[in-house]
C-alpha cells in the first residue's frame, strides 16, 4: 500500500470515528471556571454540557481548549480515560465514592447530603473525612467546591 493511501485510510478512520462517538448536548451553559489541584491551577470561561449519561465541562482561552473533561461510564481528563474511582485520587487525591464528580457537575449534595444545610437558591455543605475537609456551596447555578486539606478548588460562577 502506497503512502497516500494509507494517509487517506487513517484520514477517514479518524473522521468516521470522531463523528461515531460525539453525543448529543441537551443543555449547555456558559461559566467563569476556576480549577485547581497541585496538577493544574486554570480560571477562565467555559462551558457546562450535559446530555443523556453525560456531561462535559471544558475551559477555553482564546479559542483553544485548555481543559476537557467528559464524564460517562468512565472520566476522559484532556483524552486519557479512566474510571471513576481512578479519576477521584488522581485529581482529588482521594478515592471519595464513584459519582462524586458527577454530583459536582450537576450540582447535586455530596455524601447523600451530609451535614447539608438549605440557603437561597441552593445549599451548602461541610463533610470533615479522615482525608478531606471539604466546602461546597451550590446557589441558583454556581458552584463552589474546597477541599483545604488537599488543596482543591472548584469554581463555577455563571454568564449572564
Amino acid at each position: 500500500m502506497n503512502k497516500i493511501a494509507l494517509h487517506v485510510i487513517v484520514l477517514l478512520a479518524f473522521l468516521f470515528t470522531g463523528c461515531a462517538t460525539k453525543t448529543p448536548i441537551s443543555s449547555s451553559n456558559s461559566y467563569l471556571v476556576t480549577i485547581k489541584n497541585k496538577q493544574i491551577a486554570l480560571a477562565d470561561t467555559g462551558f457546562l454540557n450535559h446530555g443523556k449519561a453525560y456531561t462535559n465541562l471544558q475551559i477555553f482561552s482564546a479559542g483553544s481548549i485548555l481543559f476537557n473533561l467528559e464524564v460517562t461510564q468512565n472520566v476522559c481528563l484532556d483524552g486519557r480515560c479512566m474510571d471513576k474511582l481512578e479519576f477521584n485520587r488522581l485529581f482529588f487525591e482521594n478515592e471519595h465514592y464513584e459519582g462524586m464528580i458527577n454530583d459536582i457537575l450537576n450540582m447535586q449534595p455530596l455524601y447523600d447530603g451530609k451535614n447539608m444545610a438549605k440557603i437561597e437558591g441552593g445549599f451548602e455543605q461541610e463533610i470533615v473525612l479522615p482525608k478531606s475537609h471539604i466546602i461546597y456551596k451550590v446557589e441558583h447555578k454556581s458552584l463552589y467546591f474546597k477541599d483545604s486539606q488537599n488543596g482543591i478548588l472548584i469554581k463555577l460562577k455563571e454568564l449572564k
